[in-house]
């Protein structure tokens, strides 16, 4: 990311951080992030609410961003990522600091994950993309689609690592919530499935090691239209992200 006057950066969207031919939403969610917390001059993105309006190409994008609000707790910047003439995500970014004190409460963890030695490693060989960059495991008990089967519920649970060794941190978590395969599989559906928004909450600084993920999705419709909600933990077991995002099915994307 290079600096080309105020409130705008260059990139480049990376191939090698694309599921497919289109470029990971959680990666383009960190990429304004980073961007936000230049103009906001503040160290975390607390919130990061994202439309995705068209997938651009893989290739160069400008990310404009604009003060919305400086604050004396946190700001408020508007970020665009932009490919010739048109925008083709949008975001609110909330930006602050958040200390590595632990939370003064915590409900339980939802439904456990197998050891990250049970889990399957859902890498596929020589992909070049994504995936290649994160070690992903996923929960055999989760994921019976992997084996062409349904599931009596629409959850997806899974570990994380960095394939580099790095530790997660605020921006890659972002990616971490959009990265477990969609819950729908589960239920029948196949295919792509784009997401339409996303907001990402930091919730805390993540300790070293892998992170554990898990989404659930509460309705399908008839229509396609599903919600994903993402909480992940730290190697401590602590609450360090969540999302939530509403999506299209692939099989209703086809159909139309």
């Amino acid at each position: 990311m290079t600096a080309v006057r105020d409130g705008v950066h260059s990139s480049t969207l990376d191939r090698e951080w694309s599921i497919g031919k289109n470029p990971h939403g959680g990666y383009m969610m960190a990429l304004l992030a980073k961007a936000a917390l230049r103009t906001a001059r503040r160290p975390h993105p607390l919130v990061v609410s994202a439309h995705f309006l068209r997938s651009p190409e893989i290739g160069e994008v400008e990310l404009r961003t604009e003060l919305v609000k400086r604050g004396r707790l946190f700001s408020s910047v508007r970020a665009r990522l932009v490919q010739g003439d048109r925008t083709c995500v949008e975001a609110a970014v909330t930006a602050g600091e958040i200390t590595d004190a632990a939370h003064e409460w915590e409900a339980a963890q939802p439904s456990p994950i197998a050891p990250i030695d049970e889990c399957h490693d859902h890498r596929p060989p020589a992909d070049g993309g994504l995936l290649d960059h994160i070690d992903l495991r996923l929960d055999p008990r989760s994921a019976a689609f992997l084996r062409g089967r349904s599931s009596a519920d629409a959850e997806v649970r899974g570990w994380m690592e960095l394939a580099d060794g790095s530790d997660f941190d605020p921006l890659s978590l972002i990616v971490a919530v959009d990265l477990l395969p969609p819950t729908v599989l589960g239920l029948g559906q196949t295919g792509w499935c784009p997401t339409v928004e996303l907001t990402y909450q930091l919730r805390a600084l993540p300790a070293p090691g892998p992170v554990a993920g898990r989404t659930r999705c509460d309705a399908l419709s008839a229509d396609g239209w599903f919600n994903e909600d993402a909480v992940v933990h730290d190697s401590r077991g602590r609450l360090v992200a969540q999302s939530r995002q509403l999506a299209l099915s692939g099989n209703a994307l086809q159909s139309r």
